[in-house]
């Protein structure tokens, strides 16, 4: 009877024994309905769909009816079916609240409940899918694997020689790398490659894929860092076309960790410092579009500049001031929300187990004064409990040492004096890898033109910082993924243009949703200029010497493969 009070002496004597637990009530009721009748049909619906969710979700269904019939109680349910059972419309939205019912409590269920979600709000979702995207124009191409590879393969006297595209032959693995690897290391390799896509061929010959994890890859790069670890901590003297003084660009490693001492997250960046102690950060990689500077006098003086004694130690300052803070926040956002959520699932699970168990005794110490045999003893299943309220004790303890988060010091790794290309252009072969950078005008003009193409494509372009790596424009409409464009701005009848590292790898990570805008400018003013539009100018692109900064690009023939803005 739904509308009896809660007694507990009346119900003892209906249904049997209730078992005490301090100040709980603890009972066990079993609702006996016949199959053919109406009730039962509500029943019958219910406990096939109840079937349904527990193989989907493997099993792990339970309380679901207090969660699942919220809005709609299956009392009204039960009493709906009584009077109105016969009625086809009655029957239909019997089974249509059941089934809609059972699915979304069982959700909200797993989602209130669960130690780790993967449900993210639509404003958490934003930035993930930002992030992503930024990883993604970031990420660590093959061809640059392929790059460091083979220039320090080389170097520790392996031999590694072109076999067919995207395709090596190692003929030659020298001892000291076979014994110092961390796994099985051949003396020769019949086919290599670093990129997925040419582990089989046409004929479905297989090449092995040589990549971070690889045994040889591994050894390779553990030699390189025991042989030649010391020039990174002394340092060295770069030349870059971006740069307009003389800065020292410093690698740091910036960690979170916890109060057990675990390292949290960890990050590894750049940050450029000029004399005057103004420092900003570099981008991923500012040194692959940096050339080893000449040894001439110049760059000898350069050395002994007096301000670089004190440098790394106010980059490391302005690090702890500017970029560990929001760091540590976005860390600490995350995961104390994450570590709350665990522990309060924690400790109601393991609250329930123990009250099992203490229930289970009781039940177990009547059987045994009743000189019956219980499954498992009274003191057995005791002492299960009291050992499981330790493990929660201890489990609680470290999950609010873990909630306990603090940024380490930066720690400075590596470090390089990098100056402008005008301070020592005249020692620079004409063919070197490098390029001057053009007039702020023609750049300014091939940013202007690039801009107002894209709003009249409907897109919101947002210009980057002039130390961005990799692209200057970043262009998107509402719910669309962003595109990154690197504009190009060359005075009409210019023979060729220059493309950095950055900007390769940057186009081929980004590609579909990337663009090389190609910007004539001309003589007799801003409205005479041109664009052009290419989507994968780098398609074909070979790594070449992993000394090259970047390559040379023939003008005439690009601006033809390129087309109107898109």
């Amino acid at each position: 009877n739904y509308d009896l009070p809660w007694n507990p002496n009346r119900i003892e004597q209906r249904f049997g024994r209730i078992h005490r637990i301090g100040q709980h009530e603890v009972c066990r009721l079993w609702n006996l309905v016949a199959e053919n009748t109406r009730e039962g049909a509500v029943f019958v619906r219910l406990l096939e769909k109840i079937e349904e969710q527990r193989k989907a979700y493997g099993g792990k269904v339970f309380d679901v009816l207090g969660t699942a019939f919220s809005e709609t109680p299956l009392r009204t349910l039960l009493i709906e079916a009584i009077r109105y059972g016969e009625l086809p419309e009655t029957r239909a939205n019997m089974e249509r609240v059941i089934d809609a019912s059972v699915a979304q409590g069982i959700d909200e269920l797993l989602a209130e409940r669960a130690l780790v979600t993967d449900t993210l709000q639509h404003a958490e979702l934003a930035e993930l899918r930002a992030l992503m995207d930024e990883a993604r124009a970031r990420r660590l191409q093959p061809h640059y694997i392929e790059g460091a590879f083979r220039a320090a393969f080389a170097r520790l006297g392996g031999k590694i020689r072109r076999r067919e595209q995207g395709r090596f032959e190692i003929t030659h693995v020298p001892a000291q790398l076979r014994s110092a690897g961390r796994g099985p290391i051949a003396s020769r390799y019949e086919r290599v490659t670093f990129d997925i896509e040419h582990v089989l061929d046409d004929a479905g010959a297989r090449a092995e894929l040589l990549a971070p994890g690889h045994p040889l890859h591994d050894a390779v790069t553990d030699a390189t860092i025991t042989r030649w670890h010391r020039a990174l901590d002394r340092g060295t003297v770069l030349v870059s076309p971006a740069v307009q003084e003389p800065r020292l660009l410093v690698g740091v490693i910036e960690e979170i960790v916890d109060a057990t001492d675990a390292s949290v997250a960890r990050r590894f960046g750049y940050a450029y410092i000029d004399e005057h102690g103004n420092v900003e950060a570099a981008g991923p990689a500012p040194y692959l579009d940096c050339v080893a500077a000449p040894l001439t006098s110049t760059v000898i003086a350069a050395r002994g500049l007096s301000w670089l004694a004190e440098a790394e130690e106010r980059a490391a300052s302005w690090i702890i001031a500017n970029q560990l803070p929001a760091f540590l926040s976005g860390i600490k956002l995350r995961r104390e929300a994450e570590l709350r959520r665990v522990r309060d699932q924690v400790g109601r699970r393991l609250d329930q187990e123990s009250n099992r168990l203490v229930l289970e005794a009781m039940v177990a110490q009547e059987q045994e004064q009743a000189g019956k045999k219980p499954r498992e003893s009274q003191s057995s299943l005791m002492y299960k409990a009291t050992e499981l309220d330790g493990r929660r004790a201890a489990r609680l303890a470290l999950l609010d040492r873990q909630m306990e988060m603090q940024a380490r010091p930066p720690r400075l790794v590596t470090a390089a004096l990098v100056l402008p290309l005008a301070a020592v252009q005249a020692e620079i072969p004409e063919d070197a890898p490098i390029h001057a950078v053009e007039t702020k005008d023609v750049e300014r003009r091939g940013v202007e033109r690039v801009l107002a193409a894209e709003r009249a494509l409907g897109r919101v372009p947002v210009e980057q910082a002039f130390n961005n790596p990799g692209f200057d424009v970043l262009s998107a409409r509402n719910g669309e993924d962003p595109i990154r464009i690197e504009v190009k701005a060359r005075i009409t009848g210019a023979d060729d243009f220059f493309v950095t590292h950055n900007e390769v790898l940057t186009a081929l990570n980004a590609a579909p949703r990337y663009r090389l805008a190609l910007v004539r400018v001309d003589p007799r003013g801003p409205e005479h200029d041109e664009v052009r539009y290419l989507e994968n100018p780098f398609a074909r692109f070979d790594a070449g010497d992993f000394d090259a900064t970047g390559h040379r690009g023939k003008w005439d023939t690009t601006w033809a493969r390129g087309g109107e803005p898109f």
